[in-house]
């Protein structure tokens, strides 16, 4: 009997000292919600950690597939990095999850002005001024597609509502008075 058991016990032992070398599959979980990505991403923009605050923005919207805001912020993190095409893909993309935010179809104006696109930047800023039509930054980017696609005579109105919003301290006001310096000169 004591031959018998031998090998059994020397297969336990096998058993028992490989089942600590056996390779496990583990699965990690990120810690943070996309709330909390979205936050970093815009902590890592506010430190100029550009292409830190791009990642935080793509978990961001990854983690929260409905959420549109992480979209908006990669676009204008793209946007302010003059890569145009990237910025109208993440707008898009955010108009896909909510069509409705005129703040995405705003931000996709200007960067389809800033790539010539002037018809669809006209359209997509009146659907944003139709939406939200006493926000001065949706009408400056309108009054500026309207001058864009030579309506001199509308964009000069629209500047001149936009500026009628803007307290005199906004930064906005400056731009708002060139828009209509270059409609003055047309």
């Amino acid at each position: 009997m004591s031959s018998m058991f031998k090998p059994v016990s020397v297969l336990i032992i096998c058993l028992v000292l490989s089942a600590c070398s056996m390779p496990r599959i583990a699965v990690l979980s990120d810690p943070l919600t996309a709330g909390e990505h979205n936050d970093l991403g815009v902590s890592y923009e506010l430190m100029g950690e550009m292409e830190l605050a791009l990642k935080q923005y793509e978990l961001a919207y990854e983690n929260d597939r409905e959420w549109d805001q992480p979209l908006i912020n990669h676009g204008n993190v793209h946007a302010g990095l003059e890569n145009w095409e990237r910025a109208e893909e993440s707008y898009r993309k955010a108009l896909e999850r909510s069509p409705d935010n005129p703040e995405a179809m705003n931000n996709l104006a200007y960067v389809l002005m800033k790539q010539d696109k002037n018809d669809d930047a006209l359209d997509w800023s009146a659907k944003a001024v139709k939406i939200q039509p006493e926000n001065p930054a949706f009408l400056n980017t309108h009054a500026r597609a309207c001058l864009k696609t030579g309506n001199p005579d509308k964009a000069k109105r629209i500047f001149t509502r936009a500026l009628s919003q803007l307290p005199d301290e906004d930064p906005l006001r400056e731009r708002v008075k060139e828009g209509l310096k270059e409609v003055e000169n047309k």
